[in-house]
């Protein structure tokens, strides 16, 4: 029914595209986040990506969005690990009438990490609530949220010091060779192996072999 409001189908659809966008140049940020949520309130806006294992809250953009709530909001949830959104929904409503609060790809086993949202609707956008407009955008914003994360985290990764050398011993050894196998392989001395393992130790701030292969498999070097 909403869909026959021309101006928020229009608004819809160019957060869409806008945040098509941003999935391929990982480029989300708390501008295009605005723009995207231009059927919503401009200002008391949140966006979270969290981790479904540890509740962690691994990036957030915030716009005008009150510091005490957003830890209240976010105690609630981690206390009920995100299922109970009528909960959420009504500590928003407390604070104030329009805002609302929604979570994307909670029950998904193969998403690690699931998306909250707080906003507050436009008193003129009755016939087409954010409320309802925001389910349109969320695959899309998740995506967004997800790719930004993961271009910052990789960008951040400690592989990027490794040297090439390093890199291929690295390999090496995340395919489980020991040292002097990986000297034959690259046709080194087993020495030589073992110094380019201890400066991949040292700067992976690895405490062994095992971590090192458990890290470069998280930061997705392998």
């Amino acid at each position: 029914m909403f869909l026959g409001c021309t101006k928020e189908l229009s608004s819809v659809l160019k957060a869409i595209e806008l945040l098509k966008t941003s999935i391929f140049e990982h480029s989300l940020d708390g501008t295009i986040f605005q723009e995207a949520m231009s059927f919503a309130e401009s200002g008391e806006l949140y966006l979270a990506l969290i981790d479904k294992t540890s509740l962690e809250v691994k990036t957030e953009y915030l716009r005008s969005f009150p510091e005490h709530f957003k830890e209240d909001l976010l105690t609630i949830a981690k206390l009920k690990k995100f299922k109970n959104l009528n909960l959420l929904k009504s500590l928003c409503k407390d604070r104030n009438p329009l805002s609302d609060v929604t979570v994307y790809d909670l029950d998904n086993p193969n998403s690690k990490y699931l998306t909250l949202v707080a906003f507050n609707n436009k008193r003129s956008n009755r016939s087409a609530p954010a409320s309802y407009l925001i389910e349109l955008i969320l695959p899309y914003l998740h995506k967004a949220l997800i790719s930004r994360y993961q271009s910052d985290k990789t960008s951040r990764s400690p592989i990027k010091s490794l040297t090439c050398r390093e890199k291929e011993v690295l390999d090496w050894i995340s395919s489980g060779k020991t040292n002097g196998e990986i000297g034959m392989i690259l046709g080194i001395s087993q020495y030589t192996v073992k110094n380019h393992v201890a400066k991949i130790l040292e700067k992976l701030n690895a405490p062994n072999r095992s971590s090192a292969m458990a890290l470069s498999k998280e930061l997705g070097h392998r």
